[in-house]
């Protein structure tokens, strides 16, 4: 397993060797170092244009998300070297490996191109609905592609903090919450100054490789959470998500695995502070971390209460087809393509149903068949409602991801307990961030924060449920 100290940039390093070696078990020609230059080719002239280069990158881009992978194979030109190690299966392989954890695919945000060590080489900016990655394609002089590589995108400098954020109020302390034998996941406890006893929070991430300030683009809601409720009496543990810090195979691990474990043991840490009181601390869940907190509520005997952040009410395989939907009639049409592939999704919800999994296979981008084995099982309605402890749901109005509708369903189901709080907020997205118009994944990665009310009424929920005990 690798080590989850290691830098972010050797993390990155890590990735692009992964991805170059995955494409043909050697590295290829035109496999280049996310810091560097690619491997040497005669000469530095092309003789086909920039322009169609990069039209034929986005192309090729394009047909790898819509999974037209033989076509791609049989079409584009490639070098003898990369025709004789790739084929359909393998293009598919390598893909579904890179983007699994970045939810649908959006769109090519941009192509750029240059002249490195003798190679015109191209890069495809893919938006996905939890993250970006830049597919990377190298051509010889020729227009014959040579290498293909993906990796995420370098991190973005222009995060900034909100203004109801007060840093003179409180401390970070670095911790670390044991995953595995092999592996434990990097930590920050936010602490507000002080002598006293206080309440803290455990936050726990959506899906994806999140790291503990669930970064996105250029916002960290996490950061943005655990620093705000911090400057207002609350401290907050939160930590790198296993998917994340650890080398693991994605498709072997259980919800449990991927999510209620390591929460379970992040509260065992925050608790182990002197200055934490046990007895009041709240789970904190964020999209599939919300929708699993009455499931970590549920395990703790000692929770105080639980805190719901876009949580769906339906089931998961529900609410993924209905994105997909979403996000294919967001330009107000669904032609062909986008029909053929939502039939598609429907087909794979089906087969996910069914758990006709096979070994290995990671399905939409979330896990294998132990994963979707173990949330059918859950329902995180009933789980909530044999709860005798305290909760909150809160949603964003113009979040298409988890919608009002799951809000209202919870309403419904929890809406006769007076120890249940229902905020619901008109401007805000999945990321509880204020916009307007359309709700899109591109607004995620405009800089934001955290709305103040969003904050503010945590705070005020936790203090509640910490100092009432009800």
């Amino acid at each position: 397993m690798t080590s989850p100290v290691e830098p972010p940039h050797m993390r990155t390093r890590r990735r692009f060797l992964q991805a170059c070696v995955a494409l043909a078990g050697v590295a290829l020609a035109g496999c280049s170092d996310p810091d560097g230059g690619t491997s040497t080719a005669t000469g530095t002239t092309t003789t086909v244009s920039r322009e169609t280069l990069e039209t034929r990158s986005r192309e090729f881009v394009t047909g790898l998300a819509a999974g037209e992978y033989g076509r791609l194979v049989a079409e584009y030109p490639f070098t003898g070297e990369l025709a004789a190690k790739i084929d359909a299966s393998r293009l598919e392989e390598i893909w579904t490996d890179e983007t699994a954890t970045v939810g649908q695919f959006v769109e090519v945000t941009a192509v750029e191109s240059d002249q490195l060590q003798g190679y015109h080489v191209v890069d495809v900016v893919v938006r996905f609905t939890a993250g970006q990655r830049i597919v990377r394609l190298s051509y010889t002089n020729g227009g014959e592609m040579a290498g293909l590589f993906v990796r995420s995108p370098a991190p973005d400098a222009s995060y900034s903090l909100p203004e109801y954020v007060d840093q003179s109020t409180f401390e970070e302390h670095d911790r670390a919450v044991q995953a595995t034998d092999d592996c434990s996941l990097p930590a920050k406890l936010t602490l507000p100054s002080g002598e006293q006893s206080v309440p803290g929070v455990v936050l726990v991430h959506g899906s994806g490789p999140n790291d503990m300030d669930e970064t996105i683009g250029p916002n960290k809601p996490f950061k943005d959470l655990a620093w705000g409720l911090a400057s207002r009496g609350v401290a907050v543990l939160r930590y790198d998500k296993r998917t994340d810090a650890c080398d693991v195979d994605l498709a072997t691990l259980t919800l449990d695995e991927k999510t209620t474990d390591d929460a379970q043991g992040a509260l065992a840490v925050l608790r182990d502070h002197s200055r934490v009181d046990p007895s009041r601390t709240v789970v904190v869940g964020h999209s599939i971390g919300a929708m699993v907190a009455p499931r970590i509520a549920d395990r703790d005997d000692s929770i105080a209460g639980a805190v719901m952040l876009a949580a769906n009410a339906r089931p998961l395989l529900d609410v993924i087809p209905a994105q997909y939907e979403y996000l294919a009639r967001l330009d107000g049409e669904l032609d062909d393509r986008e029909a053929a592939q939502l039939d598609e999704i429907g087909r794979t919800v089906d087969r996910v149903r069914d758990l006709s999994i096979e070994d290995g296979e990671v399905v939409l981008g979330l896990g294998g068949r132990p994963f979707w084995r173990t949330v059918q099982a859950y329902d995180q309605v009933a789980t909530a409602e044999s709860l005798a402890v305290p909760l909150a749901v809160f949603q964003g109005e113009r979040d298409y991801q988890v919608t009002i509708d799951d809000f209202e369903r919870w309403r419904a189901a929890l809406g006769d307990r007076e120890d249940v709080a229902f905020h619901a907020y008109p401007d805000l997205n999945h990321l509880f961030m204020p916009g307007e118009g359309q709700p899109a994944p591109a607004e995620y990665f405009r800089p934001n924060n955290v709305d103040r009310a969003v904050v503010e009424d945590v705070a005020d929920r936790v203090l509640a449920m910490t100092e009432t005990g009800t």
